[in-house]
């Protein structure tokens, strides 16, 4: 899955049902997503996670207070 226009960094990567940052949606973690200075990023997401309706949910930092980007798998 790849990613663009984000800031240079490492963030977490969680799958959920929705696309929300509330932990009652959380299905799995996935790998973190590592961006570059080129705004991009790519991370693998298992071929089963998608078409059920699931959600890449970014967040900003480990302590998963806040949403970095959403992106529907």
């Amino acid at each position: 899955m790849n990613f663009s226009g984000l800031p240079v960094g490492t963030y977490p990567v969680h799958v959920h049902s929705i696309c929300s940052g509330r932990q009652s949606f959380h299905v799995t973690v996935v790998q973190n997503l590592g961006v570059g200075s080129s705004g991009r990023g790519t991370i693998d997401v298992p071929s089963s996670y998608f078409g059920r309706g699931l959600c890449l949910v970014v967040y900003t930092s480990p302590s998963l207070s806040a949403l970095l980007t959403t992106r529907p798998i």
